[in-house]
């Protein structure tokens, strides 16, 4: 088993592989390096995870909110279209993912952030970036954070 995060990172990229705009291009890492011939393309990672007991006293479950997020980048003419349809796509998924086939007890988009990233010194395109977080909350034996319940 894995860490109930690695769990979650590898549920999201299992239910957004195989869209139809971004195809087998999901990868599970924040530092990927994407060029233009494998855009557009998804990264999924966690950043922040808020944890707190569900009860007091011994042998405890412990409720982990992990903040998800789904990273789309496209490029060329039209990103900003190509974005939202990556978006409608990807949040048809995850509400469709049955709670990551039981992994979490909730899962909801937070909120969404389109930005631009040029890199016109070294003569690449522009890339349009969108960012979409959600809300993972899992619950795990405070002794096993490998095994959600």
């Amino acid at each position: 088993m894995a860490h109930i995060r690695t769990q979650v990172r590898d549920a999201v990229e299992a239910a957004l592989k195989g869209l139809p705009s971004t195809e087998d291009r999901c990868f599970v890492t924040r530092t990927f390096p994407l060029d233009h011939k494998r855009l557009p393309a998804l990264l999924v990672y966690v950043l922040d995870e808020q944890s707190q007991p569900a009860e007091m006293g011994a042998d405890r479950d412990i409720e982990r909110q992990m903040s998800v997020t789904v990273e789309a980048t496209a490029d060329g003419k039209g990103f900003d279209d190509e974005l939202d349809q990556i978006a409608v796509e990807v949040e048809t998924a995850l509400a469709g993912s049955g709670f990551l086939g039981g992994l979490v007890k909730e899962l909801y988009l937070q909120s969404t952030n389109l930005d631009i990233a040029t890199r016109r010194d070294r003569g690449e395109k522009r890339q349009g970036i969108l960012t979409l977080r959600y809300m993972a909350l899992a619950i795990a034996p405070e002794s096993d954070p490998e095994t959600a319940h």
